[in-house]
């Protein structure tokens, strides 16, 4: 027979629910992209395996960085976050990072991602004809999901980055 066996208060019961529902929660923005969103190359599913395991995958997409600003972000995540990297990954990921996410790169994930999810009921016209801010743009891609888009709020905020940058208000009038 059991005798001392504890159990949790209520409030213990409470906050380990609140903790599990949290962390669950936490990790759906990495499942919004995925490697296929990403450009081609050597490192572009290792880079997608290792960096959702902490953060979504849009963090790595819309920076853009130096090769030396790379490396630093990479050895940081290693060394103070504990990333399971080894020598050799941390190389590959380094040079794809660096080739496909440097200063001058010109990879948009927004662009990707709007051809991706908005062309499967919109023509090419419809963003080129509405010219708006950033807020419009938020605006409008919100309406979608309210209509059906099945998107995370990193995605949404990646797409209206790109269509604010691209068809900005007042453009072409």
């Amino acid at each position: 027979m059991i005798t001392n066996l504890k159990v949790p208060s209520n409030d213990q019961m409470i906050w380990t629910v609140f903790l599990l529902t949290y962390c669950l929660l936490g990790a759906i923005p990495a499942f919004g992209q995925d490697a296929a969103s990403m450009p081609e190359g050597e490192g572009r599913n290792l880079v997608a395996e290792q960096c959702t395991t902490c953060h979504p995958l849009s963090m790595s997409l819309v920076k853009r960085a130096s090769r030396d600003a790379w490396e630093e972000t990479v050895d940081r995540m290693i060394s103070i976050y504990m990333a399971p990297i080894n020598d050799a990954d941390e190389a590959i990921i380094l040079n794809y990072l660096a080739a496909n996410f440097g200063e001058d790169s010109s990879y948009n994930p927004g662009q990707k991602m709007l051809a991706e999810q908005c062309f499967r009921c919109h023509g090419e016209g419809m963003w080129k004809d509405l010219k708006t801010d950033r807020n419009g743009w938020l605006s409008a891609l919100y309406r979608m999901v309210g209509r059906g888009g099945v998107w995370s709020e990193d995605q949404i905020n990646v797409m209206a980055d790109y269509l604010a940058e691209t068809y900005p208000q007042g453009a072409g009038q």
